[in-house]
């Protein structure tokens, strides 16, 4: 997997400019890390489904501003890192990486720091990875 914030060199330089950051190479990037997560064992892409789809159910509910949003990126990072730390070849840090893409994402598109066909691209291939992959939660 890849390390940092999946190549932006920092977060708060995505959330703070205007320019656009570089769509297309965050896009393929992003993709990919769900393409390799795609791949997992059936048990395995389960876990990280449950635990993306958490993540953005709690950022869509309490994430109403930028500033909410990128805290949430900020932690999903911080988890992520302290997680890299031990191995990338970890289940819950490709959980975090994905809600951390999607955040970004969504940042994104509040404050135009992505190109909005990229990132639409990208919230859809995560939400459509975790509502297929989870679990169907019992009523």
């Amino acid at each position: 997997m890849l390390p940092g914030n999946l190549g932006h060199n920092s977060i708060q330089d995505a959330s703070r400019h205007t320019a656009q950051v570089p769509s297309l190479f965050w896009e393929t990037t992003v993709l990919s890390v769900v393409e390799r997560v795609e791949r997992l064992p059936t048990n395995v892409q389960s876990e990280i489904a449950m635990c993306v789809g958490k993540y953005i159910h709690a950022a869509r509910r309490t994430a109403t501003d930028d500033a909410n949003m990128t805290r949430f990126i900020e932690a999903a990072a911080g988890e992520r890192a302290k997680l890299a730390q031990k191995s990338t070849v970890n289940p819950g840090w490709s959980a975090l990486a994905l809600a951390e893409a999607w955040c970004i994402c969504r940042l994104g598109l509040s404050n135009g720091t992505l190109e909005p066909s990229s990132a639409m691209s990208i919230t859809t291939a995560i939400e459509d990875f975790a509502e297929r992959t989870a679990p169907m939660a019992s009523d």
